[in-house]
């Protein structure tokens, strides 16, 4: 089971200047926390084949626990996610959160 963010605030994409088939996927969003966790952005999809729309989706989920616990904290998390050799029918990233989605076009 994923423990989701709990709603994408914003997300940006940056194309590499001296790497043009780099793709970086900065994502914010806010999160409720029971202990520290890493945000991660995971494929939502297996994408054997191209979807119509172009549209690659991401889920913005909490990544491993540690020990230490906390009380309850809603607290704003980035993540950024760096995509090599992006496949070409891609025409935007889309990433999931519990209670919210957000696009962004290539």
């Amino acid at each position: 089971m994923k423990d989701w963010v709990r709603f994408v605030k914003n997300i940006k994409i940056v194309k590499g200047g001296t790497e043009p088939d780099l793709l970086a996927i900065k994502a914010t969003g806010i999160a409720e926390l029971n202990q520290l966790l890493a945000p991660v952005l995971v494929s939502a999809k297996d994408y054997e084949s191209p979807p119509a729309d172009g549209i690659y989706e991401f889920d913005f989920v909490l990544g491993t626990t540690t020990e230490d616990e906390l009380t309850d904290v809603e607290m704003e998390v980035d993540v950024v996610f760096r995509f090599k050799n992006i496949p070409e029918w891609v025409k935007g990233i889309k990433v999931n959160a519990k209670e919210n989605s957000d696009i962004e076009l290539l």
